[in-house]
């Protein structure tokens, strides 16, 4: 990364990232439906996030 002209320190946390990633970091919660809800990450940006950005 570092050779596309990446800094050295944002090269090692790309790095640390990954290997936190391949680790399991995003294996930290498990879905359930108390801890979740009906709505996809797609339908909110429809109904939620597209709203907002376009005022």
């Amino acid at each position: 990364m570092m050779k596309f002209g990446m800094s050295e320190p944002m090269a090692q946390a790309y790095a640390d990232m990954a290997v936190a990633k391949d680790a399991g970091l995003d294996n930290g919660v498990t879905r359930t439906p108390e801890g979740s809800t009906p709505t996809s990450f797609r339908q909110w940006c429809r109904d939620v996030l597209r709203p907002a950005v376009l005022g």
